[in-house]
């Protein structure tokens, strides 16, 4: 049997951008009146049509390029991982007698796309204990408080998760 393979459509994503920022306003704004509705689309639309012109939208830094599950998976992971360090933080904060060993250290990003790395990148800053500092291609220079941050990072964990969420590249190809 063949397998199906998913290609990017720049028109579906469009369509799928717009149905999100209609939606996200309708939320926000809570209005159900005939007339605001209509506003609302209008609203989204010109949205829609300026990121078009301006080209923001192409296959590179769509969602096309990730597993939605993967990617729900990893947000709760990153949450918990977030809720640890934080306690992490907070020990050192309460027990002053706990030196902290601040350290920048490279490490390597293995994610195939730019947005893949930009989620690493971001995922390691909202870790309490931890910031990236610069993005130079695959290498990411961070600063961490103490020894268990850096023993977390250089695990490689995070960076494993963040490339599991995406889709592989004969999927994102189209090939």
């Amino acid at each position: 049997m063949a397998k199906i393979k998913n290609t990017y459509n720049q028109k579906n994503h469009l369509i799928k951008v717009f149905a999100f920022i209609f939606i996200f306003w309708f939320i926000l704004s809570g209005l159900t009146s005939p007339l605001m509705i209509f506003l609302g689309l209008l609203s989204a639309a010109f949205v829609m049509y300026i990121v078009n012109k301006m080209d923001l939208i192409d296959h590179e830094i769509s969602m096309h390029n990730f597993d939605i599950t993967n990617l729900t998976l990893y947000f709760f992971w990153l949450i918990k991982e977030i809720t640890i360090s934080n306690l992490k933080v907070c020990f050192y904060i309460i027990n002053p007698k706990k030196d902290t060993a601040p350290e920048i250290i490279k490490i390597k990003s293995t994610q195939k796309s730019d947005l893949a790395h930009v989620l690493y990148a971001n995922s390691i800053t909202l870790t309490p204990g931890t910031v990236t500092l610069d993005v130079d291609n695959e290498t990411f220079t961070v600063h961490v408080l103490d020894k268990t941050f850096k023993d977390s990072l250089i695990s490689n964990t995070m960076n494993s998760k963040v490339m599991h969420t995406e889709k592989s590249l004969e999927n994102i190809e189209g090939k």
